[in-house]
C-alpha cells in the first residue's frame, strides 16, 4: 500500500472517534473504560509475547513511568470524551489537538529541550485561536465553557502521556508498551466509574457495537496505520497529515449531527491549525509519537 494512502486512511480512522463517542450516548467514564479495555483485549494476542518478555525485567522507575502513562491516558480520555457532552465535535477536537503545544512546554520544563524561536512565536498564536474558539462556542451558560476547558484538560493530559512515553520508547516494544498503558488506564478508570455510580454493564447491543468500533477503528486501526506510515514518511510529514483530523471530524459531525461551526470557531481554527503546522513542521514532536491515532 502506498504510504500516502496509508496515512490518508489513518486520518480517516482517527477522525471517527468523536462521532462514535457521540453515537454511543453513554457516560464518559464508561466509554473511556470500555474503549481501552476492549482495545487491550484486541491487542493482547499480538502483544503477549513481547509483554511477557519485557514486563518482568522493567526496573522500578520504568514500571512507575508505565503506570504514570496509564494514569495520564485515563485522565485524557475521561476529560476529552466528557467534553463532547458539553460542546461541539469541531470545538472539542480542535482544542484537544493542541496537545503538541503542551508537550513542548513539558519537554522544556522537565527535559530542558530547546524550543525553536519560530515555535515560541506560534504558541501565543495558538492560544489566541483557542480563545476565539471558546468565545465562538460560548452560549451564555457555564456548560459550553466547561466543555472547552475539558477538551484543553484532555490535551494537557495526553501531552503528559506523550512525554512519559518518550522515556519508555527504547525500553519497551511498542505493542508491549501500549498493552501495558491501556491495561493500566482501564484499571484506573474502572474504580472511578464504579465509585461515581456509572454502570459498566447492562448496555444495549448497539452501544456495545459502538464501543467495539471505538476500540477497533480510531485506536487499533488508526494507530497501526500511522505507525506503518512512519516507516516510509518522516514524522513531521505524518504530523501534518494528522492535522486533517479536526477537519474530517467536523465533516462527519455535519453529516451525522448537522453541526455547523460558527465564524469565531472557524477563525480560531485557522489560527490553531496554522500554529500546529509550524510546530509539527519544525519536527519538534517525538518521532513515532504515541499520540498518533489515540483518539
Amino acid at each position: 500500500m502506498s504510504p500516502w494512502l496509508t496515512i490518508s486512511l489513518a486520518v480517516l480512522f482517527v477522525s471517527t472517534g468523536a462521532a462514535l463517542v457521540r453515537l454511543a450516548a453513554t457516560p464518559a467514564l464508561a466509554v473511556s473504560f470500555h474503549r481501552l479495555a476492549i482495545a487491550a483485549l484486541l491487542l493482547a494476542p499480538f502483544a503477549a509475547r513481547n509483554a511477557h518478555r519485557s514486563w518482568p525485567v522493567l526496573g522500578p522507575r520504568d514500571a512507575a513511568l508505565l503506570l504514570g502513562a496509564g494514569f495520564a491516558l485515563a485522565l485524557h480520555f475521561a476529560t476529552w470524551i466528557a467534553s463532547l457532552s458539553y460542546t461541539s465535535i469541531a470545538v472539542s477536537v480542535l482544542l484537544v489537538n493542541t496537545s503538541p503545544l503542551f508537550s513542548l512546554l513539558l519537554t522544556r520544563v522537565f527535559l530542558h529541550e530547546r524550543i525553536p524561536r519560530v515555535v515560541r512565536l506560534a504558541i501565543p498564536l495558538a492560544l489566541l485561536g483557542a480563545a476565539l474558539i471558546a468565545a465562538g462556542d460560548w452560549t451564555g451558560s457555564p456548560g459550553s465553557l466547561f466543555g472547552s476547558l475539558l477538551a484543553l484538560a484532555g490535551a494537557a493530559a495526553v501531552a503528559v502521556y506523550e512525554v512519559i512515553g518518550r522515556g519508555l520508547r527504547h525500553t519497551l516494544p511498542l505493542d508491549a508498551y501500549l498493552l501495558g498503558v491501556w491495561v493500566a488506564a482501564a484499571a484506573v478508570l474502572a474504580p472511578i466509574a464504579l465509585f461515581s455510580g456509572v454502570p459498566l454493564a447492562g448496555y444495549p447491543p448497539r452501544t456495545w457495537l459502538l464501543l467495539v468500533a471505538l476500540a477497533a477503528l480510531p485506536t487499533l486501526a488508526g494507530h497501526g496505520l500511522v505507525n506503518k506510515a512512519l516507516r516510509s514518511l518522516s514524522a513531521p510529514t505524518v504530523g501534518l497529515f494528522l492535522l486533517g483530523e479536526p477537519v474530517a471530524a467536523s465533516v462527519l459531525a455535519f453529516l451525522l449531527f448537522a453541526e455547523v461551526p460558527g465564524r469565531w470557531t472557524l477563525a480560531g481554527a485557522a489560527l490553531v491549525l496554522a500554529a500546529l503546522i509550524v510546530v509539527t513542521g519544525q519536527g519538534t514532536e517525538p518521532e513515532a509519537d504515541e499520540r498518533y491515532g489515540i483518539r
